[in-house]
């Protein structure tokens, strides 16, 4: 009688065993693990934090409706005009240019009503903006520091040289990254058409095959450098996170 017993005993323990394996706290190791897909998560969560209160569904919802109305309003004043009679368009491109301009009066309205305080005391409100930084700042340090050392060494490694190959590869393709941003294109346009006289807008569409394909290249890297610049924006911020967590550990064991 005792074999038995000690059969289902034996047949407990491992029924045990495999429950322990299956449920969720075994895959703690996992989440404890340090890894940049829970750097990203965390470093996200902090950058929708803010001191000041979030916009509104109605502020959101008026922007959304006014960039559809001016989406439609381009769209019948400019394309639908060669199918379909002016009578009918008429009345649709002025109704999508009301609703454009009430979406965009209704969240600039609230938009200002949400950060007035901001814009009238802007050397106040940065300072504020500031220490909620730093602490949030701090707290992710603190978190990372409960990571092994070589764990965080061994990633600021590897994102030190990814950032390295990226910044090589950017600068190949694309030359200074100042050139990118939106006053250098601004100032390249107003030098290009300051001498624009009325009714030149038959001279823009007036582009070749070769022309188009250019100018759709051109619009493309632009945009995937922005995305790229954003990339790199936050792999210096897991780099400085990291080396301010390395930092920490060898102040506290002076």
């Amino acid at each position: 009688m005792q074999a038995p017993q000690d059969a289902k005993v034996a047949m407990g323990k491992g029924m045990d065993t495999k429950f322990l394996v299956e449920t969720p706290i075994a895959s703690q190791l996992h989440v404890e693990t340090l890894t940049f897909h829970g750097l990203y998560t965390r470093v996200q969560g902090l950058i929708d934090r803010s001191i000041y209160p979030k916009p509104s569904g109605i502020e959101r919802w008026s922007m959304r409706i006014a960039v559809i109305a001016a989406i439609v309003g381009i769209v019948s004043g400019l394309w639908l005009v060669h199918w379909v009679p002016v009578s009918i368009l008429l009345p649709i491109t002025v109704t999508c240019l009301l609703v454009e301009i009430g979406g965009f009066a209704v969240n600039g309205v609230l938009s200002v009503l949400r950060q007035y305080q901001q814009y009238l005391q802007p050397r106040l409100s940065h300072a504020k903006e500031m220490d909620s930084e730093f602490a949030q700042w701090r707290a992710l340090v603190g978190e990372l520091q409960r990571f092994p050392k070589i764990e965080r060494e061994q990633r600021l490694r590897f994102a030190t040289a990814l950032r390295a190959g990226m910044v090589d590869r950017m600068g190949l393709l694309y030359g200074g990254l100042q050139r990118l941003g939106p006053f250098p294109l601004i100032v390249a346009l107003f030098v290009q058409y300051q001498a624009w006289k009325k009714g030149g807008w038959a001279g823009v569409f007036d582009v070749g095959l070769a022309g188009g394909i250019l100018i759709f290249f051109i619009a493309l890297l632009y945009v995937a450098a922005w995305l790229l610049i954003s990339q790199r924006t936050r792999l210096d911020t897991y780099i400085n996170l990291l080396e301010a967590s390395l930092q920490g550990d060898s102040g506290s064991e002076l």
